[in-house]
Parts: C-alpha cells; sequence; structure tokens
C-alpha cells in the first residue's frame, strides 16, 4: 500500500497564550525537539512515501525549520491564505494526495505513544474510507466525542458536546488514515472537520467509518499546562519513544 503523510500545521496556536506569540505551536519543544520534528520521524517510521504539510501562522518560521532539518522523505510545505479546518486542509494538497493508496494524517499538537503504523494497519484491514484514532479520555467536552459501536463503526459525532467532565468517553485523538477519494467530498472554502462534517456525511452516504482505539500515551498538547505536562513526561521517560527501544514494553515497539 502506497501511503502519503499529511501534518496539519497551519493553526494559529490561541489557546496557547504567549507561548506562540514569536513561536508556531508545531515548533515548541518537548524532549529537546519541536513537535515538528517529532512528527516527521514518526511519519518516516510508518513508511510514508512523502509527507504534506499545510502552513499558515508564522509560516516563514515553519518553512526555516523544515529547510534546516531536512526530511528523509519528499516533504511539500504549502501555504493555506485562509484556515479552513483540519479536514479542509486536505483540499490544498489534493492533486498529490490522490496518487496514494492512504493518506496518514496527524494533527501537529497531539502526542501519541503508539506506532502511527498501527493505525495504518487498522485502516488497510477493515472497509471503509476513513478511520479515527480514538483516545479515551474525561474532560472530553472540549474535542469530537465518538458514538463506537459494538464492531468499531462510528456510528454519529458530535464536536464539543456538553458532557459531564468526570465521564470517559471516546474522543477523536487528532489522527486519521483515509482514502484519499474523499478528498474530493469535501468542499472548498469552508472550514470543515472530520468528527463535525466528514464523518456524519460518509455515514449518511452509507459508508462505514471505523475507529483504531489507542492504547497507552496520548496528550493534546494544546495549552500552556499541557506543554508542561508533556515536557515532565518526557523527562520522567513516560512517553515510549523517547526512551531507549530496549525500555519500550512490546505493546509501546
Amino acid at each position: 500500500m502506497r501511503l502519503a503523510g499529511m501534518i496539519l500545521g497551519a493553526g494559529l496556536g490561541r489557546r496557547m497564550g504567549d507561548l506562540t506569540a514569536r513561536t508556531p505551536k508545531p515548533l515548541l519543544e518537548v524532549g529537546g525537539k519541536p513537535l515538528l520534528g517529532h512528527l516527521v520521524e514518526r511519519l518516516v517510521q510508518a513508511d510514508v512515501a512523502e509527507i504534506c504539510i499545510n502552513l499558515h501562522y508564522q509560516a516563514q518560521r515553519m518553512r526555516d525549520y523544515l529547510d534546516a532539518n531536512p526530511a528523509p522523505v519528499p516533504l511539500r510545505a504549502r501555504v493555506e491564505p485562509e484556515l479552513t479546518g483540519p479536514a479542509g486542509a486536505l483540499r490544498v494538497f489534493r492533486e498529490e494526495l490522490q496518487k496514494y493508496d492512504a493518506v496518514l494524517v496527524a494533527s501537529a499538537d497531539v502526542i501519541v505513544g503508539e506506532p502511527l503504523e498501527r493505525l495504518v494497519g487498522t485502516h488497510a484491514g477493515r472497509p471503509g474510507p476513513l478511520t479515527f484514532a480514538c483516545a479515551r479520555v474525561t474532560q472530553a467536552r472540549r474535542y469530537g466525542v465518538l458514538d463506537i459501536g459494538p464492531d468499531d463503526d462510528v456510528r454519529g459525532a458530535q464536536e464539543k458536546p456538553d458532557v459531564p467532565d468526570a465521564e470517559y468517553r471516546w474522543i477523536s485523538a487528532g489522527v486519521y488514515c483515509l482514502d484519499p477519494r474523499v478528498i474530493d467530498r469535501i468542499p472548498e472554502g469552508r472550514v470543515y472537520d472530520y468528527a463535525k462534517d466528514l464523518a456524519p456525511a460518509l455515514i449518511a452516504d452509507g459508508k462505514r467509518v471505523g475507529v483504531h482505539r489507542l492504547s497507552g500515551y496520548w496528550r493534546d498538547v494544546g495549552t500552556p499546562e499541557a506543554l508542561a505536562a508533556a515536557r515532565a513526561d518526557a523527562a520522567q521517560g513516560r512517553i515510549p519513544w523517547l526512551r531507549p527501544a530496549a525500555e519500550r514494553t512490546e505493546a509501546e515497539r
């Protein structure tokens, strides 16, 4: 299966406050390296043939980093003049991505502990054009909450619903694997999301939307508090791929 990688790197990072006044969120460091650098490495480990990344906020800073730290696979960076959301951004690279069998999409502000190729394997092994990586968390009202059936099919999705903070829910973890043909379903010139827009549209057409349930470490690095916690996790060896391979459990390799 020919696989492309897509990094969502255009966000404004408003929740980060002063931390992103001069530094775009993907260039904030965890474990001594920018989030963007970690993500490029992990997509390469998942065997992508090339990587696309959309840019917007402080795009030149992002380009400078990518030029100074070339990826071992071709990397295309393109500025999105107007932000169109995490799914809408795929249209920026529509022609390039449609050459592939699947696209592995990752937000630049989430940290996933397990290898990303496991999501790709789940997607390849089941019918359906879209597979969410999902994490089980409390305080789910901040995310897209998924209604998952017994066969790991998504029956519905709600964006930032009013659910009790103490309850555990399965949420979209900011990483996806999809058939690039779904890009043609994404409208031009409007903000378009996975949980709020794309998944319901596919389900309404009778298409199967699946999930890959993440095990182990996951963190949304979208606030100063979350960034500080991720840095502490890295220092204390809690992020699996930042530890030596010999120290990882079998499930983390």
